[in-house]
């Protein structure tokens, strides 16, 4: 059965001592355990992506999990690349974004045990 689902957390704040406007967005993808397809959330951005955070648990399988980001013609202008379990990866990048982003979060195949939950977090100016 396919039931994935991703959840947004977004936070913005401004930072005294660079008095830039600093935002950071969280997405939350939860595989069941036998979900394997990749889920899709969009987002309105109008800023510059600065660092991309990919957490993978530790599935009871051994697979890997991916985020894509796309523009707003589906462009893919972010890929981790395949990442093993049970780690957190840090990515820095400099990325402008206007209008609309996807983030694209998926697993390699089926998690097993109880599944597992891959968190991105994007922050920026």
């Amino acid at each position: 059965m396919s039931d994935e689902t991703i959840a947004l957390t977004r936070r913005t704040d401004l930072r005294p001592a660079n008095e830039r406007l600093v935002w950071e967005i969280v997405a939350t993808a939860t595989h069941d355990s036998d979900d394997t397809g990749d889920v899709t959330l969009t987002q309105a951005i109008n800023g510059t992506i600065k660092k991309v955070i990919l957490t993978v648990p530790n599935f009871t399988n051994s697979i890997t999990g991916q985020v894509v980001l796309k523009d707003n013609n589906s462009r893919t202008i972010f890929d981790s690349g395949e990442q093993a379990k049970n780690a957190t990866y840090v990515f820095n990048i400099d990325e402008p974004v206007i209008g609309t982003l996807s983030i694209v979060v998926g697993v390699s195949g089926v998690a097993g045990g109880s599944g597992g939950s891959i968190v991105v977090e994007l922050r920026g100016v």
